[in-house]
């Protein structure tokens, strides 16, 4: 089988995280999440001391995107290395902007990088479709595991990851102030992309993010042709 990279979109809360795990852990691809990349990178120890990192940090604190020259340039990176390996690779929301998804004169865009990787026809975009009240339910009782990340879905009394019994912590993307920043972005600045997107060529297919993560799943597995 050849070797695809996927892109999820859709609004926060829609499941694109979620759905990008599942494919990595069926189906051997890389699931590379932007956001908690480049959050690894903004909180390594020493990173305030590095001026761009700072003004990252207060972006990513805040709700606000990534700069997007910043981000091209450490997305694209990473994803020569894994093409480079071998591996599948689905996204979680990125390319974020139209800067980030098709470039200008002087860089190329993440689609270009893509197309030139694992072929344009390999090159798979899904759209999860929810409500907006569904988007404040999810993200106002999300909790992920403090150690290995996954989330966990709904408030209980319960403190502690159900898969390795990390703490649960929440996080401040969650807050409602930031949810509300985060909308308004993906509203003017991610959104677009997608009607961008087909005109260059790329198929997009529209996907029901309402129901369940595992029926979900089965319409994401039936797009991609996965067994």
């Amino acid at each position: 089988m050849q070797k695809q990279a996927v892109i999820i979109y859709g609004p926060p809360g829609s499941g694109k995280g979620t759905q990008a795990e599942l494919l990595a852990r069926k189906y051997n691809f890389i699931h590379f999440d932007t956001g908690r990349y480049g959050e690894s990178i903004l909180y390594a120890p020493g990173a305030l001391k590095d001026p761009i990192l700072r003004r990252e940090r207060k972006n990513f604190d805040t709700g606000v995107l990534f700069t997007p020259s910043w981000t091209l340039r450490m997305v694209s990176d990473a994803t020569r290395r894994i093409a480079a390996a071998g591996w599948n690779i689905v996204y979680s929301g990125s390319p974020r902007t139209a800067f980030e998804a098709f470039g200008d004169k002087k860089q190329k865009g993440l689609t270009a990088l893509l197309s030139k990787l694992y072929g344009k026809r390999n090159v798979k975009i899904i759209f999860l479709q929810i409500r907006g009240g569904t988007t404040l339910k999810r993200n106002g009782a999300r909790f992920v595991c403090s150690v290995c990340g996954l989330p966990k879905l709904a408030r209980s009394k319960e403190s502690r990851c159900a898969f390795c019994s990390g703490l649960l912590r929440e996080r401040s993307l969650d807050d409602p102030k930031v949810i509300s920043v985060r909308l308004k972005e993906y509203e003017n600045r991610t959104f677009p992309i997608i009607s961008k997107m087909k005109k260059r060529g790329f198929k997009v297919v529209r996907v029901n993010g309402e129901p369940l993560p595992y029926k979900v799943f089965e319409s994401v597995k039936k797009t991609l042709k996965l067994k």
